[in-house]
C-alpha cells in the first residue's frame, strides 16, 4: 500500500532512511484512514464506530445502536462502502418485542416499552409502519401513500422515536404487513384479489387482500420498506407475507397469475431483498409456524425452504395456542409451551440447515382458549429455543403488557 504514496522518481532518489520515515508516515497514514473507514461502515450499519462491535456476536445492548441521525433522506456513501458487508459485521442476536404504530406513537406508552427494554434483556422494537388495516403509520415519502392518502399519524415524530431507540440501544425493526390491505384493496381494486364472482374476494372477516402476483403492489411494498430504511429502521419484516387463508378460498380470482403462490411469495421476498440490501437493512419475514412441519406451502405460499432462501431472517410464529390438538403428539399444545416451541425448534434445525437463515421465532406472550400464559409459561418457550441452539426469539403481545419477571435482567447496567 506504501506505493501508492511513494513515486518511482521519489525511491531511485531518496536513501534508506527516507525510505523508513516516507513509509513510516504512509502506514500511519493508511492507519488512520483504515480507522475512518471502518468507524464510518461501523456507524452506517448500526454499530459503535471505533468500538469495532460488528466483530462480536454477544448479543451487548451496546452494540445494537440505530444511526446516531433518522432521515428521510438517503445517505450518501463515499468511497464505495458496501453497506451489506457492514451491515453483517454489526450483526447480533435479536431478543425483541412487538410495539403497535399506536405504542410508539404514544408519549405516554412508549416511554414505558423503552424503560421495560433498559431493564431486560430486550434489545430491539417490531414496531409497525403500515398494519393489516394497510395504513401506514407516518407521513411517509412514498408519493402513492401522500396520493391515495394511505396515511394516519400515528408516530407523529418518526424521527424522535428513531433517536430516543438509538439513544437506548434499542434495535429498530419495522413490521410491514403485505398482501391483506383493505385500504389499498379498496382505492385500487385492480391490484386486489378478486372475487371470481364479481366484485372484490374478502375473507371471512370481512377484510380483503392486495394480489401477491401482481408487480406494482412488489414495487409499491418494497417502496414502503425503503422509506423506512431511509429513517433508521435496520431491519424490515414483511407479515402477511402469504395468501389468503380464511374464507371461501375457492371463490379467490388473481388477475395476471403466472406460477404458483409458493414462487409468487418467494419471488416477491427475493425481489423486496435484492432492493434493500443496498440500504444496508435485514429482511425477515413472519411465516406461520406449521410451516416448520408441514411439506407442503400450507396453500397460502410459505414453502419454509423456499421462503428461507429468499430473506436473512425467518420468524415463524409458534404460538402454542396456535397449535391443533394432537400436534406433535401433544394432547393440548397450549398447556405445553416447552414441548411445543422444543418440537418446533428441532423441526427448524432440520428444515432451515443449508439455507443461510437466521432463525427467529415469535413466541406466546398472551393468553388465549383458557390457558394463562405468565413467567412459567414465557420461561418455558424462551428456554426451549434457547436449548435447541438459537440465540434469537421475539415476544407477542397484542395488548403489549410483557412479562417482564420472564426476563433476565440486563446485567449491563447492575451494580
Amino acid at each position: 500500500m506504501t506505493e501508492q504514496f511513494i513515486s518511482r522518481r521519489q525511491r531511485k532518489k531518496s536513501g534508506a532512511p527516507a525510505l523508513v520515515v516516507i513509509g513510516g508516515g504512509a502506514v500511519i497514514c493508511f492507519a488512520v484512514a483504515f480507522l475512518l473507514f471502518w468507524t464510518l461502515g461501523s456507524r452506517l450499519a448500526g454499530g459503535d464506530g471505533l468500538g469495532l462491535p460488528g466483530l462480536s456476536r454477544s448479543g451487548a445492548k451496546a452494540q445494537v445502536a440505530a444511526p446516531a441521525t433518522a432521515t428521510a433522506e438517503p445517505v450518501t456513501l463515499p468511497l464505495g462502502v458496501d453497506l451489506k458487508r457492514f451491515r453483517d459485521l454489526a450483526y447480533v442476536p435479536v431478543k425483541g418485542i412487538y410495539v403497535s404504530s399506536w405504542g410508539a406513537g404514544s408519549s405516554a406508552f412508549f416511554p414505558k416499552m423503552v424503560a421495560l427494554a433498559d431493564r431486560t434483556e430486550i434489545n430491539a422494537m417490531v414496531i409497525d409502519v403500515k398494519d393489516s388495516t394497510g395504513y401506514v403509520s407516518y407521513d411517509c415519502s412514498v408519493p402513492m401513500v401522500r396520493q391515495l392518502k394511505l396515511w394516519e399519524g400515528r408516530i407523529p415524530k418518526p424521527a424522535a422515536m428513531m433517536a430516543t431507540l438509538n439513544e437506548h440501544n434499542i434495535f429498530p425493526i419495522a413490521r410491514i404487513v403485505c398482501f391483506n390491505d383493505p385500504l389499498l384493496a379498496g382505492k385500487k381494486p385492480e391490484w386486489a384479489v378478486m372475487n371470481k364472482n364479481g366484485g372484490i374476494w374478502k375473507d371471512n372477516k370481512g377484510s380483503s387482500y392486495i394480489n401477491p402476483y401482481n408487480r406494482q403492489v412488489w414495487k409499491y411494498l418494497v417502496d414502503l420498506a425503503e422509506d423506512a430504511a431511509n429513517r433508521g429502521f435496520r431491519e424490515i419484516q414483511f407479515d402477511y407475507v402469504r395468501f389468503p387463508s380464511d374464507g371461501k378460498i375457492s371463490e379467490t380470482f388473481y388477475p395476471g397469475k403466472w406460477g404458483t403462490m409458493e414462487d409468487a411469495i418467494a419471488g416477491f421476498l427475493s425481489y423486496a431483498r435484492g432492493r434493500l440490501e443496498k440500504k444496508g437493512v435485514w429482511v425477515s419475514a413472519d411465516v406461520f409456524g406449521l410451516t416448520l412441519n408441514v411439506k407442503d406451502d400450507m396453500g397460502i405460499g410459505q414453502r419454509i425452504e423456499k421462503v428461507s432462501r429468499a430473506v436473512d431472517i425467518v420468524c415463524p410464529m409458534i404460538y402454542p395456542s396456535h397449535y391443533y390438538a394432537g400436534a406433535y403428539g401433544i394432547k393440548n399444545p397450549n398447556a405445553a409451551p416447552y414441548d411445543t416451541v422444543v418440537y418446533a425448534s428441532k423441526d427448524a434445525s432440520r428444515r432451515l440447515d443449508g439455507t443461510g437463515c437466521v432463525y427467529r421465532p415469535w413466541l406466546q406472550d398472551f393468553s388465549l382458549s383458557g390457558i394463562t400464559y405468565g413467567v412459567a409459561e414465557v420461561k418455558a418457550q424462551i428456554k426451549a429455543v434457547e436449548e435447541q441452539g438459537f440465540s434469537e426469539w421475539l415476544l407477542w403481545d397484542p395488548s403489549l403488557k410483557y412479562t417482564e419477571g420472564a426476563l433476565r435482567p440486563d446485567e449491563s447496567k447492575s451494580g
